[in-house]
């Protein structure tokens, strides 16, 4: 009877002390309405272009990061701790545009993070848009160049200090 029960006990902490690990596993994929007929959303598409040495550059940027955000404490989050665990949307354009399309979302004010490494350079900015019930809105964001001294998104958190909170 002893010997039966060190085995009970010992099989039960055994089962019970493996925790299964998640953090290897992908997010799922994230789903883009592409039709609405509600009234209570709007459509939202952010072009993204580069500014290089301080002049805009109407190259399309592609293969950028556009992430959006619904609250300033979630974009800031992220931001300070290199992070993109709090963005609602994660994009990346496609190789032949320029394109973020986030098909329709719900009306309301979201940050926008735009941000690519190309050819040695870094490219980010931090904006704002409002999404409007019934309406197609589109937002050109204009990356700018980050030297590698501010590169980290410490430029970005400086921009996005000067934007008012949405919430």
């Amino acid at each position: 009877m002893r010997k039966f029960l060190l085995i009970s006990l010992a099989l039960v902490f055994a089962f019970s002390s493996c925790k299964k690990n998640d953090d290897d596993v992908a997010p799922p994929p994230q789903d883009i309405v592409t039709s609405d007929t509600s009234g209570l959303t709007g459509e939202l598409t952010v072009n993204n272009y580069y500014v290089l040495h301080g002049t805009a550059n109407i190259t399309p940027l592609n293969y950028t990061n556009v992430f959006l955000y619904a609250d300033y404490d979630d974009i800031m989050t992220d931001l300070n701790n290199n992070t993109e665990n709090l963005a609602i949307y994660r994009l990346t354009t496609a190789a032949d545009n320029n394109v973020a399309y986030f098909g329709f979302i719900n009306y309301g004010n979201y940050y926008v993070l735009g941000f690519k490494n190309e050819a040695g350079y870094y490219y980010e900015k931090v904006s704002i848009v409002q999404v409007r019930p019934g309406r197609k809105e589109y937002l050109n964001l204009y990356l700018d160049e980050i030297p590698p001294s501010k590169q980290g998104h410490s430029k970005a958190i400086e921009d996005l200090k000067q934007l008012p909170k949405l919430n």
